[in-house]
C-alpha cells in the first residue's frame, strides 16, 4: 500500500514533460492505445516501453512513484500470470501482455504526475472538441473524465491511511499472510470507498471554488504552447503506428 500523497497526482515541478502542451499529451494518448490494442510484437513493445521511460526521465518525477504504481497493483500482476498460464499462451505472448500492461500503467501514471487537474480538464475538452458531434456539455464530460482518472490513485492512497488506522486497532495488515491480508481489504473495503468518494466530491467543490463551471466551455488561464519536443514525441508515436501497420501487412 502506498503513503506518498503524489501517488498518482500531478507532482509540481520544472521538467520538459510538464511543459508540454496537455491537448498534445492526449493526442498522444490516443496514438498510443493502438499500437497497445492491435500489435503483438515482442520487439516493437519493449522499445515503446523504453521510449516510455526515456520520458519518465525526462519528467524529473522520482522513479520511486512510478514503480510504487506498479507495486501497487503486483497482485494484479499475480492474477494476469496465473490467467495468461490457463490459455496456454507462448512465453513470447504472455510477455508482450505484461509489457502491454506495464506500458499502459506507466504511461498513464507519466500523465498523471506531469499534468495539473486544470490542464487534464482543458485538455479533454479540447481534444474531444472536433468530436462533439451530438453537442455534449464537453465542460461536465472532462470534469467527470478527470474524477475517474483521480479515483483510483486516491483508492490506493486513502486505502493505506484506512489500513494503518485499522492495524492501530489490532487488524494489522502489514505484517499478516496473504490469507489474513485479504480479509483485512475486504472488510475495510467499503470505509475505504466511502472516504474516496468523499474526496472526489471535495476536489469538484474545490474546482468550483476556483471559478471553473461545468456548464461551459472552459478556458485556461496559462496553457503551455505547442512546441518542437510536442511535434517530436508526437513524431515517435506515429512511427511506432506505422511500425504495427508493417506488422498487420496492411501496406
Amino acid at each position: 500500500m502506498q503513503s506518498n500523497k503524489y501517488f498518482g497526482s500531478f507532482y509540481p515541478v520544472e521538467s520538459s514533460i510538464h511543459k508540454l502542451n496537455p491537448i498534445m499529451k492526449f493526442i498522444c494518448l490516443f496514438l498510443f492505445i493502438i499500437p497497445m490494442i492491435g500489435s503483438m510484437s515482442l520487439k516493437l513493445h519493449i522499445v515503446i516501453l523504453f521510449f516510455i521511460f526515456m520520458l519518465i526521465y525526462s519528467s524529473n518525477v522520482p522513479l520511486k512513484f512510478y514503480l510504487d504504481m506498479l507495486y501497487g497493483l503486483r497482485y494484479i500482476y499475480i492474477i494476469i500470470l496465473f490467467s495468461l498460464a490457463s490459455k496456454g499462451l507462448s512465453l513470447e505472448e504472455a510477455l508482450v501482455i505484461l509489457i502491454k500492461f506495464t506500458s499502459i500503467i506507466e504511461y498513464l501514471a507519466l500523465i498523471f504526475y506531469t499534468t495539473s487537474p486544470s490542464e487534464l480538464k482543458y485538455g479533454i475538452e479540447k481534444t474531444l472538441s472536433p468530436f462533439n458531434l451530438f453537442n455534449f456539455n464537453l465542460g461536465k464530460v472532462s470534469n467527470t473524465i478527470v474524477s475517474i482518472i483521480r479515483f483510483f490513485p486516491l483508492l490506493f492512497t486513502t486505502e493505506y491511511n484506512v489500513l494503518k488506522s485499522a492495524s492501530e486497532r489490532g487488524l494489522d495488515y502489514f505484517h499478516s499472510d496473504i490469507i489474513a491480508r485479504i480479509n483485512v481489504l475486504i472488510s475495510s473495503f467499503k470505509n475505504t470507498l466511502r472516504l474516496t468518494l468523499e474526496k472526489i466530491k471535495k476536489e469538484s467543490f474545490a474546482s468550483e471554488l476556483r471559478m471553473y463551471k461545468i456548464t461551459k466551455f472552459r478556458t485556461n488561464l496559462r496553457t503551455n504552447p505547442i512546441g518542437f519536443l510536442d511535434l517530436l514525441i508526437t513524431a515517435v508515436h506515429i512511427v511506432f503506428i506505422a511500425s504495427y501497420v508493417i506488422e498487420v501487412g496492411i501496406i
